[in-house]
């Protein structure tokens, strides 16, 4: 395979973990929030679930990285030499933290490198609305409209991955509870985040269905 179809193919292998991934967790939470189980049980399926997520987490960092280089290769988007190896530079650091954030989690350096992690996102999703918009109704940098719609629909799924993010802190929260005792409070928390990560991951799974048709059927 050539370079655009190398990229091509670990585009997809990406993609593939990142909703593999998601479907875990979303599995394994409900048995998280399963108040018939013993708290022993819970944490290790809360165990469980964090290390499965870390795949998600990898493959929404590593798509834009891969689909930027397949952009430009493509023709798709303007983006100089020096361009694509900032863009390499700034996922694989990228990565880095993601990954540093799930080896220190419960320590003060886990706490800081998420921090920067999630303002990343913030100013990613910034950017990408900016850009996307922008390349939709002028002629933006972004020459195709349909990626140029990915841009935005990306955008929409980083916002909703911060969104899931607050359930699981909350779901940490009410296990640090529980783990002093017996307590409807923190049941009612872990009950409440399982339905709004259920709703969350759904509305999830259907952007990232469009995302998937915007890149293959490519409709406008």
């Amino acid at each position: 395979m050539d370079l655009y179809w190398t990229l091509v193919f670990l585009h997809v292998i990406a993609f593939a973990y990142w909703l593999g991934g998601d479907f875990g967790v979303y599995v394994t939470g409900g048995y998280v929030a399963r108040a018939d189980l013993p708290l022993a049980e819970r944490l290790r399926f809360l165990d469980a679930l964090m290390k499965i997520d870390i795949l998600p987490r990898t493959g929404i960092v590593l798509l834009p990285v891969l689909g930027l280089q397949i952009a430009a290769l493509r023709g798709a988007i303007f983006l100089p030499e020096w361009g694509k190896v900032l863009v390499w530079l700034a996922g694989a650091a990228w990565v880095a933290i993601v990954w540093g954030v799930f080896a220190r989690r419960g320590t003060p350096l886990g706490e800081r490198l998420q921090r920067i992690d999630v303002t990343l996102r913030y100013v990613a999703i910034l950017a990408l609305v900016v850009i996307g918009t922008w390349s939709l109704v002028e002629v933006g940098p972004v020459k195709e409209k349909w990626l140029a719609a990915k841009f935005l629909t990306y955008a929409t799924l980083l916002a909703i991955g911060l969104y899931l993010r607050s359930v699981i802190k909350a779901w940490r929260i009410g296990f640090i509870e529980l783990q002093r005792g017996p307590s409807e409070s923190a049941e009612r928390l872990i009950a409440l985040g399982i339905q709004r990560g259920r709703r969350g991951a759904w509305l999830f799974w259907a952007i990232i269905a469009l995302t998937a048709y915007l890149g293959v059927a490519k409709p406008f």
